[in-house]
């Protein structure tokens, strides 16, 4: 499986009283997006890769209505994992708190490589 590294920014964000930094990912596109496995960024889906089975499988999803978080939701199930693209972060950002990351994703193409993971 494929892997990308992403130069990227990680913030601190406030909740509650505490702090703890986190990857929000702004610099995707709208055609890139993240997998998080049990809340850990894992994976990418990138629609730009159009003639990959796994993006042409979500995209017949998606033209039924169902929406991505959906989609990603039920095709993590089928191989027993729990899957979201909706990142948890639910507090404040504090400014001028980014900091530089390096972070390596899995590339999602194809739902067979991971049968055997």
């Amino acid at each position: 499986m494929e892997t990308i590294k992403l130069h990227t920014e990680s913030f601190l964000f406030e909740d509650s009283g505490r702090q703890f930094r986190t990857i929000p990912f702004y610099e995707l596109s709208i055609d890139e997006w993240v997998v998080y496995e049990t809340g850990q960024p894992k994976y990418l889906i990138d629609f730009n890769r159009r003639q990959k089975p796994l993006i042409q499988d979500l995209k017949s999803m998606l033209a039924k209505g169902e929406t991505l978080d959906d989609a990603v939701g039920k095709l993590g199930q089928l191989l027993g994992r729990e899957w979201t693209t909706k990142h948890n972060i639910e507090a404040r950002e504090i400014p001028d708190s980014q900091q530089t990351e390096i972070i390596e994703l899995l590339i999602l193409e194809d739902l067979s490589e991971l049968l055997i993971d």
